[in-house]
Formats: C-alpha cells, structure tokens, sequence
C-alpha cells in the first residue's frame, strides 16, 4: 500500500513540467542538478515508449483488420 502511495507522488511529480530544483536557502550541486534532470528524462522517455508501443499495436491491427490493397503495375 505504502508503493502505491509513493508510485502515485512519482508520477504525480513526473506528469508535471520539468522545474529545476531552485531552493533559496540552500544551493544545490552541480550532481544533484544533472541527476534530478536525468531521472526527469528517463521517466518522459518511458512514457514516450510506452506511447509509440500502443501506437504501433494499434497500427499494426488495423492493417491487420483491414489490409491495404494491392498495388496496380506501373507499366
């Protein structure tokens, strides 16, 4: 129960527009920067495969339900 809680904050702080972290009482490193970034980047990327796979499934069994006709010879 306690993953569900913590997948859905993840998700719910991912789904929003990428922000760097900018606190004024305290400066952060270089590192923690580029690593909050990469993980942002790795977790659109995800969503972006995840995306382009439905895609291609769904395009895939629409040729499959209703195939392309053949090509007349072009001479």
């Amino acid at each position: 129960m306690a993953d569900d809680r913590i997948r859905a904050r993840y998700d719910a702080f991912f789904e929003a527009d990428f922000l760097p972290l900018i606190r004024h009482d305290q400066t952060q490193g270089a590192e923690e920067r580029i690593a909050y970034a990469n993980e942002y980047a790795a977790f659109q990327l995800g969503r972006i495969n995840q995306n382009l796979s439905r895609l291609i499934d769904l395009m895939e069994r629409t040729a499959t339900a209703h195939p392309a006709p053949a090509l007349a010879p072009t001479e």
